[in-house]
């Protein structure tokens, strides 16, 4: 045998090999990453807008970008483990193919983490939404501790394999990576999701796998480089011709296969430039958006009139896993307008009826069992001046916990509220300051969190409200308090509420900061010592509060982060009621939103998984200016995300107790929005006969 059979026999020895790696790896990862490779090469392939190219996406179907960027990333990964070559198991000096699958395979992972923490996460509504929505909390589980802690068991695996030096170039091409894919997931979808992480993913090995044999074959590459040094050297002297140039640039094989891999580059950036669509995505506005083909159920029966079927085709519609909440929520707002009643005329109870309809999937949804959970926590900024706060609030910061005593002992307004509307009621300290005295509750109504922030947020003028760490405890305990409850009671609906002196100073912050709003369009008197609640003192004090925050923070550092800006301004109690409206939407539970802290917490919480807004009835209109930016900003967010956008608050009452009590207030209506679907529908009435005896 000749030294070219050999030679081919071992190429070949190779490549099987890196076959079957990389079969083993498809099978072990179940082609997790490859699934998204392919979807996001169709949707950013066939795409022209950036709601086209996430519907594409979210497809589970291939399509023929998906199968070529598939096929091109699997013999491009089979051929660059093959060309590496016989592994050789040296510590710090490894070469070869296997060092290399581990290695690509260890850091290419890194990219996820990174990525879900730096930036949003986009919420795609399709086929595989389910498996999808938990990376929607995700990114506030990812700590930045977190990231560091991956980061570094990588930068070992790769130092073990290749060195310090070279472990940490392949570190920096990485994070390089996580940069630039997040800011072209940003431009493309406004974030990134679970296809495009999994894209993202597989380019990364392909992208090492390169870096890792540029270590390997380093001398080849010098000698490329100083060919074309040479060669462009007598050009510039004069020593060569043009048409020796050519002639020497057609003699060097190296240098002549870098001309072809150019000349193919600059030929593709022309074509696009020129031949292909724009390179800047036209994200059309929600008005101009073109109608989708959703599935509508008809309302008109095989038999006329028989409103039973009709009932029975409704109930299988909202049943079907295939039909998303928009297509559910269109289908019950056109059953009720075909109810013996003016189309529209129960005004919002017909939207808080077809919320809890879809939500619950069922044409008889219920509100029988109602839970109300009040988070309590002190605020920094609510502190007298000696102690290091601002004194926002009409009251000191002490009556905090002197309300949530009067909630564990039965006395206070939420107490007798819940009573009255058949409502379970816990609360949950999650960090009121001791004080004088240590905060001890009884444990049937009020208790003490496990995560509980001791002492409250700090002064958010001089200092960030809370760590990253806190927010996610804050955050967590709301959470596993919510998940605890409805498990316990299986709830249908819950209430949330709050107890914090100084926190609608800190929720107009909270508002400013995300929404760039001014603070005089967004503070009210919050807990005013008089009648009318208008305290016109308080109201320039808290102004010049928020204006002193957002110039100590930054407010274009904050806009549209929420996790910031929960860390720069807190609170803890509205961390966590962010934390329980997001495990109460995960868990298909509609949630009554209290007045303007709550609604503050409802925006926070859409912010962070726009599908949240589905279930959100809004119990009461505050007094407070900044809970109608609240509202505005949450149906912004529904619409971008294709959701029909919640009513206004229901009650118009000038409630301004907090406590939950405006969510409280509106479970009657709650209830009574359920019995609408009881209704006879029109053509039943119409087809009456007689005055007498007829029953539905």
């Amino acid at each position: 045998m000749d030294v070219c059979d050999k030679a081919a026999w071992a190429y070949l020895g190779r490549s099987s090999s890196s076959i079957i790696s990389e079969v083993t790896s498809l099978w072990v990862t179940g082609c997790f990453h490859e699934d998204g490779l392919a979807d996001s090469a169709d949707g950013i392939g066939g795409g022209w807008t950036s709601e086209q190219i996430l519907k594409i996406m979210t497809d589970t179907r291939l399509g023929t970008y998906g199968c070529a960027i598939l096929l091109l990333y699997m013999i491009g990964k089979v051929e660059l483990i093959a060309i590496l070559g016989k592994s050789i198991w040296v510590l710090g000096k490894c070469q070869g193919g296997g060092p290399a699958i581990v290695v690509t395979h260890t850091l290419s992972r890194l990219v996820a983490p990174m990525m879900v923490r730096t930036r949003d996460y986009v919420d795609e509504q399709g086929p595989k939404y389910r498996f999808y929505s938990f990376f929607l909390q995700a990114k506030y589980l990812v700590t930045w501790s977190r990231v560091v802690f991956a980061t570094m068991t990588s930068l070992i695996v790769a130092s073990i394999a290749y060195g310090v030096v070279k472990g940490a170039i392949l570190i920096s091409a990485v994070m390089v990576m996580a940069f630039f894919s997040g800011r072209y997931a940003d431009y493309l979808l406004g974030g990134v999701m679970g296809d495009y992480l999994g894209a993202t993913i597989c380019v990364t090995e392909v992208y090492l796998l390169t870096i890792i044999l540029l270590f390997n074959k380093l001398e080849d590459h010098l000698i490329l480089f100083e060919e074309i040094v040479s060669v462009f050297s007598e050009v510039t002297t004069g020593d060569t011709s043009a048409s020796g140039l050519m002639k020497s640039l057609m003699q060097s094989d190296s240098v002549f296969s870098l001309l072809k891999a150019v000349s193919v580059v600059l030929f593709t950036h022309v074509w696009c430039r020129n031949v292909g669509h724009s390179p800047v995505f036209v994200r059309k506005a929600v008005s101009e958006r073109e109608p989708t083909d959703e599935i509508q159920i008809s309302l008109v029966g095989p038999v006329a009139g028989d409103d039973t079927n009709v009932s029975n085709a409704l109930e299988a519609f909202l049943a079907d896993k295939n039909n998303n909440f928009s297509q559910r929520f269109n289908a019950v707002r056109e059953y009720l307008d075909s109810l013996a009643k003016p189309v529209g005329s129960l005004g919002t109870l017909e939207d808080w009826a077809s919320r809890l309809a879809s939500i619950q999937r069922s044409i008889t949804p219920k509100a029988d069992r109602v839970a109300c959970i009040l988070f309590a926590a002190d605020h920094g900024v609510a502190k007298d001046i000696a102690d290091g706060g601002m004194s926002c609030s009409a009251y000191p910061a002490s009556v905090s916990k002197k309300i949530v005593l009067g909630l564990d002992k039965g006395l206070a307004g939420a107490c007798v509220l819940a009573k009255c509307n058949d409502v379970d009621l816990r609360v949950i300290d999650v960090g009121l300051a001791d004080g004088l005295s240590k905060c001890e509750w009884t444990g049937k109504i009020a208790r003490s969190s496990k995560s509980k922030i001791i002492g409250g947020t700090k002064n958010f003028c001089t200092s960030n409200a809370l760590s990253s760490e806190e927010v996610d405890q804050c955050i967590r305990a709301g959470k596993m308090e919510t998940a605890k409850t409805i498990d316990e009671l299986g709830c249908d609906v819950v209430v949330f509420g709050e107890v914090g002196i100084g926190n609608t100073t800190t929720s107009a912050t909270l508002i400013s900061c995300l929404t760039g709003k001014n603070p005089s369009d967004l503070c009210g008197s919050g807990a005013s010592t008089s009648r009318d609640g208008v305290n016109e003192d308080i109201v320039t004090k808290k102004i010049s509060i928020v204006e002193e925050a957002i110039k100590y923070h930054g407010a274009s550092k904050l806009k549209g982060q929420p996790y910031k800006a929960l860390k720069a301004v807190g609170g803890a109690e509205i961390a966590a009621i962010v934390g329980g409206m997001l495990e109460a939407s995960e868990r298909n539970v509609v949630v009554l939103v209290d007045g303007f802290i709550c609604s503050t917490a409802a925006m926070i919480a859409c912010l962070i998984n726009p599908m949240v807004s589905r279930g959100l009835l809004f119990a009461t209109e505050s007094t407070e200016k900044g809970q109608a930016v609240a509202l505005e900003e949450i149906a912004k967010i529904a619409l971008a995300n294709s959701i029909p956008p919640p009513e206004g608050p229901a009650l118009r009452m000038k409630l301004r107790m907090g406590e939950g009590t405006g969510g409280l207030s509106a479970v009657p209506l709650a209830r009574t929005a359920c019995a609408t679907l009881s209704i006879g529908t029109l053509e039943e009435v119409l087809n009456l006969e007689g005055t007498n005896g007829y029953e539905r």
